[in-house]
Formats: structure tokens, sequence, C-alpha cells
């Protein structure tokens, strides 16, 4: 009887012990766990700042790109307007103006867009960066996925650096080729076709270049950030949380 005494004694104490180990090891690994979200909220921050940075940069360098175009232009609007203002038909001529001051607003408006777009491809691109570093703390192997967060990173900086090269461009017609004699019904109508034709061509010029950067280079940004996105996807566990290694389990 008193031996059964002392093996209950000792089995409780064993239990207590390893209740307390257990304990221990809970406590170890949800400290481990915390710390580790801790550190990968910070580091996820500190991406979305840095893209905040390049977007900030980015739209300084257009702005400036763009008011060093117009400066460089400003003489040819000034010929530009000087001429439509030879336009007697008052409906004519406001309708002229209208469009030359349109074709340069629609490039900016699409610019700044374009740039838009690429702020936030870069800001999920950080997302996914962060998600990729947690994974390679995991233990996984991410080595195809920063190959193709490399590629994207690359792919949108070349976007933003072409967006920066439309945004300087400056659509104004060019009137040294323009008759100067417009005094007869004969001559206005010809200076009218004429100014007719040179907007319909830079419009022209206009679609062409948006077209060509948002089915070129934009495109190939966009489709760069997915890819990142389907490579990470195919890493196995992903997003499960790093295990904690304790000598006390």
């Amino acid at each position: 009887m008193i031996k059964i005494k002392i093996k209950l004694i000792y089995m409780i104490k064993n239990v207590k012990k390893y209740t307390f180990v257990l304990g221990m090891s809970a406590v170890l690994l949800f400290s481990t766990a915390f710390v580790f979200a801790q550190d990968q909220n910070t580091r996820l921050e500190d991406l979305k700042r840095a893209a905040q940075t390049r977007a900030q940069e980015a739209k300084q360098q257009v702005q400036q790109l763009r008011e060093q175009a117009q400066d460089k232009a400003k003489q040819m609007r000034e010929d530009s307007k000087q001429k439509i203002n030879k336009i007697k038909d008052q409906k004519k001529r406001d309708a002229a103006v209208r469009i030359a001051d349109q074709l340069n607003h629609i490039n900016q408006v699409w610019t700044d867009h374009f740039a838009n777009v690429l702020d936030k491809l870069d800001a999920t691109l950080q997302k996914i960066k962060s998600r990729t570093e947690k994974a390679s703390a995991a233990g996984r192997d991410v080595s195809t996925v920063n190959t193709a967060i490399q590629n994207a990173e690359n792919a949108i900086a070349s976007a933003r650096t072409a967006v920066a090269n439309q945004a300087q461009k400056t659509y104004t017609v060019d009137t040294t080729a323009i008759t100067q004699a417009t005094s007869t019904t004969s001559e206005q109508n010809n200076l009218v076709s004429q100014f007719r034709e040179k907007f319909k061509e830079l419009r022209d010029q206009l679609r062409k270049d948006l077209t060509s950067l948002r089915d070129g280079i934009m495109k190939d940004a966009r489709t760069a950030v997915k890819n990142v996105l389907q490579v990470l996807r195919q890493v196995p566990n992903v997003d499960k949380e790093p295990e904690a290694n304790s000598n006390n389990q």
C-alpha cells in the first residue's frame, strides 16, 4: 500500500513537471511567434515607406520633365495661338484653341494615371516581398520567387522611365508650314483646313504613343507583378508560421 502511494506521488510530480515544461514551451513558442510577427510587420512598413518614397520621387521627376518640356515648347505654342487668332470665325477659332489645349492635357492625365498604376504595382510587390521573406525565414525555398521579384522591380523601373519620357512630350501644332495669307474666304478656309489636318496628326500621334505605352511596357510591368504572385503561390506552405526550436520540448 505504501509502495502504491509512493508511485502515485512520483507520477503526480512527473505530471506537474511535464505540465510545467509544456506550459513553458507553449509560452516560448507564442513569444517567438509574436516577436517574429512584430519583425515582419516592421519590415512590411519599411518596404511600404520605401515604395512611397519611390512614388514621390517619380512624381517629382515627371513634373520637372513636364515643366521643362512646356518651357521649350513655349514659343511654338505662342506661334500657334497667333495663327489661330487669324481665324475670323469665332466658333472655329474657339474650337482650335480648345483642341490645342486638350491634347497636352490628355497626355498629362494619362501619364499621371500610368504613374499611379505603377505606384500601386510597387506597393503590391512590397507586400509580396514581405510574404516571401517570411517564407524564407520559415525555411522555404523562395529562390524562384526572388528572381521573379527582381524581374518585376526591373519592369516597374523601366515603365517609370517610359512614363517620364512620355510626360515630357508636347503635342503642339508646328505652324511654320501654315500659310500666312488669311484675308479672303478661300484663304480662311485653307487656314482652318491646315489646322484641322495638323490637329488630326497630333491626335493620332498622341493616341499611338499612349496606346504603345499602355499595351507595351505598362502591360509588361503588370504581368511581371502577377507572375511573382503566381510563383509565390507555388511554394509549399508559403504562409505557414515558422516553428520555434526549443531544447525544453
